[in-house]
């Protein structure tokens, strides 16, 4: 028997030709990955809102005259939509939705003059990235509170079973077409003639079949987009599919890559193509499923986190690792199947199958892991969210499913592999064993890739958004003492104040109550509330003290007779405006994650070759070196971090005295009078000659927080006449600019 040692002969050895020419285009694949994500940089996938004004749930005075949505990612403005009714259900707006000059994640809509009363906002978004439609609807109030009995629709997704089995049929069809013919051109390097046709042909019907699944998931899919588009109308859907954002476009393109490949895989099948002519068209074949994954990824969740650019460059990598090991499984098996029966059946020619198939394996599941685990970080954020919300549950599922997979190939590689070469029956026992480990592997996968499907139509865990709370809560002691106070709505606006004293043992306890309201971000003053005692044995009070979103603290001071006052600070975090249940990513976290995610690439790359199983000497060399510099790279952005800028405060920390709102009118009359007007309107003496013309601050700067104002001001707005003042006057400057456009649209209103 000759050596089965892998390092000698027996594996990828030092051969010159096209075998070698094999090794390195399956070794350019992982390479060219590999530089894509040394260069990528810092830049959700549903339009789930994230922000609104008025904010869901609360009361304004006086009546906006416009309502804004800002959501999570980029909107289609064609399809999307706001819809504002009043109690009897009747529409009160006065216009179309427009977009925000400013972004293109959020819309506002017009309405006519509001009556007091309770109204809902109806919306309805197309995400520009993956397609989906969203819809959802929350209220608010003019000159009162939401009513109580008012119905709200949690956002939800349009989506429907086909969809899902559509995207499994795609991601199974893609893993074949990327592993099949990569595992093909490595396994038969130096098989003899005949054996090679036979699994080659085999082959190249197998990517066959693998073209005609991804087919049917494509058809799947555009059918199902058509009718979520459409609704009863096909031809208005199909028109909406590819005039409406990138959907359609990356449909077409990845159709226009399966097609390639079908024609390449039908060219590889015939028995009068030669090895080299046989070579060229698994190549191509290839190529074609890698396009065809990066269509996907473009149209996934991970597109749609455009603040964090490796994103995209991490689900792509990790959707052609999971090719090159997946969709290499049905090409071993097709190869133990034939050495069934055969003298090969047990031998070294067997061995060296398996070796170069764990090669490859060895660097794809690596990819797989550090990929995902940092994909997983940035679709999750909060762990909680793994078992709060369906997404989270659907990952855990696919864990489940991935760790016995995972397990199967470790026996294999560990195992099944070493016994292969061993004579008689007990190399024929371990073949069996391969070929039934492998088929189960095969059976894993493919349900592992069900789940994705399904997953992928889901809305990403840290989207996901739950009804907006009614109120908040907390508690607090002192001595004897225990306060828990309630706010309702919870939301900036009016509120009920509701306190709840009673003693360590839980009696109720007579006593008169003080509150003490203070806003902690910044000092805003103490706004004192004395409750009224109600039949309940509770305290109550109405209030507006909680102007701004953020962490306030509730200073209950109880009073009773004969004893000392008893002081119980609660803090309570008063529902924020610029988001309504949104897990952020942090980009500046997330970029030291991927250096960490970069190096863990780069060492699974550079052990896997420098391990001398299964690589030539120069494709080892060329996979060591491009290893050391992802290790390099991502180093230094886990040491070195990104460099940040200036980061405006969330809320403005210059209080908005005659001082400020001064300091601000001078520079405002200065900088700005000649674009936006004296009073803001956009009517400056300049506004005819801007394109896009400036913005009617009376209207657009109430729709945006502090820091998103900072931004505009400081930084300037992108594609239009607003210039970048930071430069300029600095922070606090900026800060007095906002206090004083803050005051327009209250004079607009004198």
């Amino acid at each position: 028997m000759r050596s089965v040692g892998v390092a000698r002969g027996s594996s990828f050895g030092p051969r010159r030709g096209l075998g070698l020419r094999r090794e390195r285009l399956v070794l350019a694949v992982l390479a060219a990955l590999m530089a894509l994500a040394l260069v990528a940089v810092p830049a959700g996938a549903h339009a789930n809102l994230v922000r609104s004004s008025p904010s869901p749930g609360t009361a304004v005075d006086p009546a906006p005259p416009v309502v804004y949505a800002e959501f999570s990612e980029a909107i289609d403005l064609g399809y999307s939509s706001l819809e504002v009714l009043d109690a009897n259900g009747q529409p009160v707006t006065t216009g179309p939705t427009e977009p925000d000059p400013t972004t293109a994640t959020a819309m506002l809509v017009p309405v006519g003059e509001l009556a007091d009363g309770t109204y809902v906002v109806v919306w309805r978004t197309l995400s520009a990235v993956d397609g989906h439609v969203i819809r959802g609807s929350f209220a608010f109030g003019v000159g009162e509170p939401v009513a109580a009995d008012v119905a709200v629709a949690v956002a939800s997704i349009e989506s429907s079973p086909a969809a899902a089995v559509s995207r499994w049929l795609l991601f199974v069809g893609t893993a074949v077409l990327i592993g099949g013919p990569l595992q093909a051109l490595v396994q038969q390097r130096r098989a003899r003639p005949e054996r090679r046709r036979i699994v080659e042909r085999r082959t190249a019907l197998l990517l066959l079949g693998g073209g005609l699944l991804a087919l049917a998931g494509q058809i799947g899919l555009l059918g199902t987009q058509i009718l979520i588009l459409g609704g009863d109308s096909l031809l208005a859907g199909f028109g909406e599919v590819f005039g409406a954002g990138q959907w359609g476009a990356l449909w077409i393109g990845r159709t226009a890559a399966l097609a390639v490949a079908l024609v390449l895989a039908d060219q590889a099948s015939s028995s009068t193509a030669g090895e080299r002519r046989g070579a060229v068209a698994f190549g191509g074949v290839a190529a074609a499923g890698v396009v065809m994954a990066a269509t996907i990824s473009m149209g996934s969740h991970a597109a749609a986190l455009t603040e964090v650019g490796p994103a995209l460059v991490a689900d792509l990598i990790h959707l052609v690792a999971v090719g090159a090991w997946v969709g290499g499984l049905p090409v071993l098996l097709l190869t133990v199947l034939h050495a069934r029966g055969t003298r090969t059946a047990g031998s070294a020619d067997l061995t060296e199958v398996a070796a170069r198939f764990s090669a490859v394996a060895t660097v794809a599941v690596g990819l797989i892991v550090v990929t995902g685990v940092y994909s997983a970080w940035l679709q999750v954020v909060e762990p909680e969210r793994l078992w709060s919300t369906e997404y989270g549950l659907l990952l855990v599922v696919k864990l489940a499913l991935v760790a016995p997979l995972l397990a199967l190939g470790g026996v294999n590689l560990g195992w099944t592999r070493p016994r292969l070469a061993e004579a008689g029956m007990a190399g024929a026992r371990a073949a069996k064993t391969l070929r039934r480990l492998v088929a189960a592997e095969i059976v894993l996968a493919v349900t592992v890739l069900g789940v994705v499907g399904v997953l992928t139509e889901r809305e990403p865990a840290r989207q996901v958004t739950g009804d907006v709370p009614l109120a908040v809560e907390g508690a607090g002691a002192s001595g004897d003492t225990r306060v828990r106070v309630r706010v309702a709505p919870g939301r900036p606006g009016p509120n009920t104040v509701a306190v709840d004293v009673v003693s360590s043992g839980g009696r109720s306890v007579e006593a008169d109550v003080e509150l003490l309201l203070r806003y902690l971000d910044t000092d805003l003053g103490t706004t004192v509330e004395r409750p009224v005692r109600t039949e309940d044995g509770m305290f109550e009070a109405e209030t507006d003290a909680f102007a701004l979103a953020g962490a306030w603290q509730v200073l209950a001071i109880v009073r009773q007779p004969g004893a000392f006052d008893a002081r119980v600070p609660v803090r309570l975090n008063i529902g924020s405006p610029t988001a309504i249940g949104v897990a952020e990513v942090d980009a500046l976290v997330a970029v030291r994650f991927w250096g960490l995610a970069l190096a863990g690439m780069g060492f699974v790359l550079a052990v896997a070759t420098l391990a001398r199983q299964g690589w030539a000497a120069r494709v080892r060399q060329a996979g060591t070196g491009t290893g050391f510099a992802a290790i390099l790279l991502g180093a230094g952005l886990l040491i070195i971090g990104p460099q940040q800028g200036v980061v405006p405060s969330a809320v403005n920390p210059v209080p908005p005295d005659d001082v400020s709102v001064s300091a601000g009118r001078e520079i405002y009359e200065a900088e700005c009078v000649s674009c936006h007007g004296p009073a803001g309107r956009g009517d400056g003496p300049l506004a005819a000659t801007l394109d896009p013309p400036p913005l009617d601050l009376v209207i657009h700067v109430p729709l945006h927080p502090d820091d998103a104002l900072f931004g505009f001001v400081f930084n300037g707005i992108e594609g239009t006449g607003m210039p970048a003042f930071g430069d300029r006057y600095g922070e606090l400057d900026t800060w007095h600019i906002i206090n004083f456009i803050q005051t327009l649209p209250a004079a607009a209103r004198s």
